[in-house]
């Protein structure tokens, strides 16, 4: 069995690691299937809450999490678990918890839907039918690992990679989310200026002052972008 820390999950949320911890952490996971599972979990709970707070429902605590929790492993949770299953349940009497989404430079990136056609105009919404509809129900979690599964068999395809990286911006994976929207910038893109504006969106978030980084770029966003002003917007608030 693989150890787990569960303290660096707790800081990689949140939002407590520097870059360079938060590459790391992003790194590991890519190897680290177990690490996957408990952020997952963890994640599960953040979207949870989520779902009870913009759709106002009265139920309990909702749907039951996966059948994974039924192994032995995820019974012994450890104290930190415990933690944030009773945050949910505080959360009914008006107690706020992290949510990444929540944010104010993150309002308007879990609004944005996938396009039913390609950057070549090709219908797409057969194809990519489950990747499209997880994506604009904001279920990331659920759309990541098909997105995946489309660039590993077509790595060149940049419709997806952009998706995938708007879906690593969701989860605050700001690592993982520039290098793919970074591969969108220097392809020269249809969508180069959203990439630009995105990566710029993604250094605003590091705990560390990455603020000349994501001046940089939107300063690469042109006048005639349909995205000049809300990246001027965000430059003004940044200065």
């Amino acid at each position: 069995m693989t150890d787990v820390n569960y303290e660096n999950i707790e800081r990689y949320l949140s939002g407590n690691m520097t870059a360079k911890e938060r590459d790391n952490f992003e790194a590991e996971l890519d190897e680290n299937e177990e690490l996957a599972q408990e952020l997952h979990f963890y994640k599960y709970v953040n979207q949870s809450i989520f779902e009870c707070l913009y759709q106002r429902t009265t139920d309990a605590i909702g749907t039951p999490y996966p059948h994974a929790l039924k192994t032995k492993k995820q019974l012994k949770m450890n104290a930190l678990k415990w933690i944030s299953l009773i945050a949910v349940a505080l959360l009914f009497g008006g107690v706020w918890l992290w949510s990444p989404w929540q944010s104010d430079k993150f309002s308007d990136i879990h609004t944005i839907k996938m396009d039913t056609k390609n950057t070549e105009g090709i219908p797409v919404d057969g194809k990519y039918a489950d990747i499209i509809e997880r994506f604009n129900e904001g279920k990331y979690e659920e759309a990541l690992p098909l997105l995946n599964s489309a660039l590993t068999e077509q790595p060149d395809d940049l419709y997806i990679r952009y998706y995938r990286g708007l879906t690593f911006l969701n989860l605050h994976y700001l690592g993982s989310a520039r290098r793919d929207l970074l591969k969108i910038y220097t392809e020269n893109d249809p969508k180069m200026y959203q990439a630009a504006y995105f990566i710029a969106v993604s250094y605003t978030e590091e705990e560390e002052d990455y603020k000349a980084d994501a001046l940089k770029w939107l300063q690469k966003i042109p006048k005639e972008s349909t995205l000049y002003n809300k990246a001027q917007a965000l430059e003004a608030s940044l200065k």
